[in-house]
């Protein structure tokens, strides 16, 4: 018969699994500033190009106006999209309650015995936790908050 897991075990549990998620939302978020960032670079790369070389083949003038048209759009949108959901700062905002997450979790793995037994000692650690995930959830939605203004 399984024995119930103590509020010790199941506060570190809860910890390492927001550990687990901010470093899946920090990585996300990482690869998707890093896109969109190449993304608008290359565009605008394209564009500078395409504008350069649009009167030496007027056989394809045409479709590189449109080319040109195509990737000044994208560009345009892609910035937009950058300044709506500011996938860079939220990479940051998750690796930063990550990292405060994991001293914490380290500090669960170091204490003695008698302290995982102590309901004051967990009750002063699952404050901490709360705190932490307050702070990551107050970055979030102050973000979220500045885009809608």
């Amino acid at each position: 018969m399984n024995q119930p897991n103590s509020s010790f075990e199941i506060l570190q549990n809860e910890i390492q699994k927001m550990i687990d998620y901010t470093s899946k939302k920090s990585t996300k978020n990482k690869r998707k500033s890093f896109y969109i960032y190449i993304s608008v670079a290359i565009s605008s790369a394209l564009i500078t190009f395409l504008v350069a070389i649009g009167d030496d083949f007027p056989v394809w003038k045409e479709t590189l106006k449109m080319s040109t048209l195509f990737f000044s759009a994208m560009s345009s949108i892609l910035a937009a999209w950058d300044g709506f959901y500011n996938h860079k700062e939220l990479w940051v905002i998750y690796g930063e309650t990550r990292h405060y997450l994991k001293e914490l979790h380290l500090k669960t793995r170091l204490i003695s015995e008698s302290e995982k037994n102590n309901p004051e000692y967990i009750r002063k650690l699952h404050n901490e936790f709360q705190s932490i995930v307050s702070k990551g959830n107050f970055k979030w939605k102050e973000l979220r908050m500045d885009d809608n203004d």
